[in-house]
């Protein structure tokens, strides 16, 4: 039996053994949360319509009053208190934290120890998982190989012909991963045991709540103990501060971060004993310049929108009364940067407007970089796109070019195909959504409507994690979503982490496909990773 399975993981390419990585992984997840929470009593939530009258406001009785009466159709929640956890809710959560999404089908704050320690495992796995195959693959694109022997024959090309590079890029992955966590940890820790009040974290253990999150934020994975998640630290810069931080360093890719760990220590320390040119080559083998400009200039012009859009938008929401200016500035660039990736919020998001709920749909989707703990189509392929359609109005024909440098054809063809296939499988599932929902998506209904439905959509695409939730809920909108639709949120999850690249890859006829010869590329084009 141990021969057949082994056999057949060896005949898989690389595209599937991910797929089949993480449908493996995410079951194990399950099956353990259903043992960790076969005690835990959880407070399951239905949607039920009724009708309601509506009488309007009148200063002066009327006999014709009645006539101006309407009855509108509403969705009500009823309550059922439950021992246990199904497992279809243990399947979604496993899959959340291996997707490093953040999404809810169940209160996370009612999990025992020893779930939400399962739950930490699998956010862990999920990056570090992730992560590997995606820095491999851009290890591989780098150093010279095509991109479609890169995802033909990724482990056995790479691990093969590029032992040493591929040993220490894990190095470099596990190192900055741990290195990261362990000084947030220290950080948080430290200020929640000695400078907050107790009561902000429920009078958990304080190193418990700063490695936990730790892990969360840095795998952008959004998952936090508290059942109104963030919210009690709106007013805290300390933890805003290092939560921001591992989610930016988590998102901007470990290629670009190893880039500017060797350029800041061989170029700025001086420890580079080699000539300019030996400088170049090691930074080229690990990302090109044009990808590093892009992540950073991307990250820095996304988390600006973010901030100054909804600012001046929600600068005198309700939700925001009581805070001072600097606050809601902080409140801000939290959300700004949580919004692209990780799912965390100091705000409740269903309290926001239209206006900015569809500018979070726009930074869900785009998301951050390749090859971390990110997801979105990534900065890059919305670069790319610019710089298509920019040169196509200028000089069609002729090499895209972004910050001045020729980008390879393959990787803009990649892009194309990665925005026009994750548009169109978003489309399909929020119609099928709305189709299994109809019941109640009931217009107009502030609990259960289509932008609740597109925003738990793209989030769970972006495996981001934020939800526009429900009233008097402690989770996500997916919380009260029929069981098909709650698979569909957990197929895109699985779909939005491992990408609609490494999806199409996947198929049958892909096989057939890759046999056929690569056309030349430009020539002095610039590899950038895309998706």
């Amino acid at each position: 039996m141990f021969n057949k399975v082994k056999s057949l993981l060896f005949k898989l390419n690389a595209a599937e053994l991910s797929i089949a990585t993480f449908v493996i992984a995410s079951l194990i997840g399950a099956f353990a949360l259903v043992i960790t929470e076969k005690d835990t009593t959880f407070i399951k939530y239905y949607p039920v319509t009724e009708f309601v009258t509506v009488k309007p406001e009148v200063t002066e009785p009327s006999p014709d009053l009645h006539l101006y009466e309407l009855r509108e159709e509403h969705v009500f929640l009823r309550e059922e208190e439950t021992k246990g956890i199904s497992f279809l809710d243990a399947w979604f959560t496993s899959v959340s934290a291996l997707c490093v999404t953040g999404l809810t089908s169940i209160d996370f704050s009612e999990f025992t120890s020893l779930g939400q320690f399962v739950v930490m495992l699998l956010i862990q796995a999920g990056g570090l998982g992730i992560i590997v195959f995606t820095s491999i693959f851009a290890l591989a694109i780098f150093r010279g190989l095509s991109e479609r022997i890169a995802l033909r024959n990724l482990m056995s090309s790479v691990l093969n012909s590029h032992s040493q590079d591929v040993w220490d890029m894990l190095k470099y992955v596990a190192f900055y991963t741990f290195a990261f966590e362990f000084l947030a940890t220290i950080i948080m820790g430290i200020h929640l045991q000695f400078f907050a009040d107790p009561e902000l974290i429920n009078n958990a253990n304080p190193w418990w709540w700063a490695l936990f999150h730790s892990v969360s934020a840095f795998n952008n994975a959004g998952f936090g103990l508290n059942s109104n998640n963030l919210v009690n630290f709106l007013h805290d810069p300390v933890i805003n501060t290092v939560i921001a931080s591992l989610i930016i360093l988590g998102g901007l890719g470990y290629p670009v971060l190893i880039f500017i760990s060797i350029w800041f220590r061989e170029k700025i320390l001086g420890r580079h004993n080699g000539t300019e040119k030996e400088l170049k080559k090691d930074l080229s083998g690990v990302a090109s310049l044009v990808q590093v400009k892009v992540a950073l200039i991307g990250t820095f012009l996304l988390i600006a929108l973010g901030t100054l859009l909804p600012l001046i938008v929600e600068i005198d929401n309700p939700i925001l009364d009581g805070l001072s200016v600097p606050e809601k500035i902080m409140a801000s660039v939290f959300q700004s940067v949580s919004t692209r990736t990780a799912g965390f919020n100091t705000i409740d998001i269903g309290g926001l407007h239209i206006a900015t709920i569809f500018l979070y749909i726009g930074l869900m989707f785009v998301g951050a970089n390749p090859a971390g703990t990110a997801g979105g189509i990534k900065i890059p392929t919305m670069a790319v796109l610019y710089g298509y359609i920019k040169d196509w109005f200028r000089q069609p024909g002729l090499p895209v070019t972004v910050l001045g440098r020729r980008i390879s054809k393959f990787a803009v063809s990649h892009a194309i195909r990665l925005f026009f296939f994750s548009i169109i499988y978003i489309v399909v599932v929020v119609y099928l959504i709305t189709t299994i929902e109809h019941d109640y998506l009931i217009t107009p209904d502030p609990l259960f409507n289509f932008t609740k439905v597109l925003f738990e959509v793209v989030s769970a695409f972006g495996t981001v994690g934020l939800s526009m939730g429900f009233r008097d809920g402690v989770s996500s909108f997916s919380t009260i979503l029929s069981d098909a639709s709650k698979v569909l949120i957990i197929i895109t999850m699985l779909f939005g982490r491992l990408g609609p690249l490494t999806i199409l890859e996947s198929l049958p006829g892909r096989k057939t496909a890759t046999k056929s010869p690569l056309s030349p590329d430009f020539e002095n084009s610039d590899q950038i990773q895309i998706g």
